[in-house]
């Protein structure tokens, strides 16, 4: 059954109001169909007895050789008259609610006639040849369809039989409208005309109060790649610009977090340069000795860190404006540049592929990148994968690759490992780190994966 409801809040909303509307809509019909059948066979049944009261007290008032007259007069489509020796009509005084509501009438509008001659039976709508005057307690009295009005099958009828004082019984038979004619005719295109009508509106209305629940998880994703995003804009009903404030503020204030910690962090790094470079002249004041090698190195290390710590706040808090930048003339440049050290790099450049990007950040990204699998690889070989809505680098290379328990923690800033990608190739474990919060922040994606054979992938996917 859940696979059948609809995922989205939207359409969920959409189907409940439409299924709520038709439910009551068609309960409401059904109510007022079987209201209308009750109020409408007994109004008609009622005009028919009234009818052959005027009938009788028209027979009443006129000499007797016009009897036949009146009665061939009388008939019609609907309502059927005939003068005979026997009832047709069951006559009954409790039972049938219907029949006794014409039986008292007949007797109010009818005084002085007794009431054992008033006779009164309601043959009911059938498929068959035959209708039964029924009344009410079993006892039936069948007739042909040939001696009912020609009205239709989905009619029942009322017969009601009179006796003159000649003996002669006045048969009477009227249609009234069966159930099948109480349901309204335009029921159905009523319903689903008000099904479309509503549910045009009700989509417009649900996509209206919905859309800023769109708005929220599209902000709430480019606040995950980029804390500089754009904020949300606060219109709309009260709770959504209430909603949006709310984030905006939520974002400024991570804005600040960030970037408050990224500028203490450069600065610290910044004035560490000042002891270091103390450091270093006295150092190099020091005879020559295997103490002072130890501090000229650890100096060297300690300048290394700092460099790669403002390296990392530069990566991290960008002021470079975007702009569309061919990606695969980037990469190319890149690879010749590693290329002209000495290091062996496979790359055979596509065609253009211009993206949408900050050129010297993503360039100092995919630079560490492919110079990581050079150092802990051996070599890199690198292409692009180009798509309508994506574009791919991948850089592989050919060294032992990465345990796949630590996979997850060589984007940590200062995170090495140990056995064979260590301090001693150079990098104090920010290269990665720096390339994925640049990656993240064009609102890419960067994932690494060891080769089955041996070695590790690393796949950077951009936007177009």
């Amino acid at each position: 059954m859940r696979r059948l409801l609809p995922r989205s809040l939207g359409a969920q909303t959409v189907s409940v109001l439409l299924l709520g509307l038709a439910v009551s809509h068609f309960l409401g019909l059904a109510i007022y169909s079987l209201d209308r059948k009750e109020v409408v066979t007994t109004t008609e049944a009622v005009d028919v007895a009234e009818r052959i009261v005027g009938v009788v007290n028209l027979l009443q008032r006129l000499p007797r050789e016009w009897r036949e007259d009146v009665v061939r007069g009388s008939d019609s489509r609907a309502f059927s008259v005939a003068l005979g020796p026997d009832a047709r009509a069951v006559g009954v005084v409790q039972g049938d609610d219907l029949i006794d509501e014409v039986t008292r009438f007949l007797h109010g509008q009818l005084i002085d006639w007794p009431k054992d001659k008033i006779l009164v039976g309601f043959a009911r709508a059938t498929r068959g040849p035959q209708r039964a005057l029924t009344d009410g307690t079993g006892n039936s009295n069948p007739i042909t369809t040939g001696q009912l009005p020609a009205v239709g099958k989905s009619y029942s009828y009322l017969y009601v039989s009179i006796r003159l004082e000649d003996g002669q019984w006045l048969n009477f038979a009227g249609a009234i409208p069966g159930a099948e004619h109480l349901w309204p005719g335009m029921s159905d295109g009523y319903i689903l005309s008000v099904a479309i009508g509503v549910g045009a509106l009700t989509i417009w209305l649900v996509g209206r109060v919905t859309a800023p629940l769109s708005a929220f998880a599209l902000a709430a994703d480019r606040l995950g790649k980029n804390i500089r995003a754009e904020p949300l804009p606060e219109t709309g009903p009260t709770e959504v610009v209430q909603a949006s404030r709310a984030f905006n503020e939520m974002q400024e204030s991570l804005r600040r977090l960030v970037e408050n910690r990224t500028q203490m962090l450069a600065a610290i790094s910044h004035d560490l340069r000042t002891p270091v470079t103390l450091l270093r002249l006295r150092a190099e004041l020091m005879a020559e000795g295997e103490e002072r090698t130890k501090v000229l190195e650890t100096l060297d290390e300690m300048e290394s860190m700092i460099a790669s710590v403002l390296e990392f706040t530069r990566g991290t808090f960008h002021d470079e404006a975007e702009r569309r930048v061919d990606l695969s003339a980037l990469v190319a440049s890149i690879c010749d540049d590693i290329a002209d050290a000495g290091a062996r790099i496979e790359f055979d450049p596509p065609d253009q592929v211009p993206v949408p990007c900050r050129r010297i950040a993503l360039k100092r990204a995919l630079t560490n990148l492919i110079d990581n699998a050079v150092k802990y690889g051996g070599m890199a070989r690198v292409w692009i994968e180009d798509s309508p809505d994506t574009v791919e680098i991948i850089v592989d290379d050919d060294g032992p690759g990465i345990p796949q328990d630590q996979l997850d923690r060589i984007f940590m800033p200062f995170y090495r490992i140990d056995t064979s990608r260590n301090s001693n190739r150079g990098g104090v474990g920010l290269g990665l780190s720096i390339a994925q919060a640049i990656i993240h922040g064009h609102g890419g994606t960067i994932r690494p994966q060891n080769l089955p054979d041996g070695g590790l992938r690393v796949c950077v996917s951009l936007p177009r």
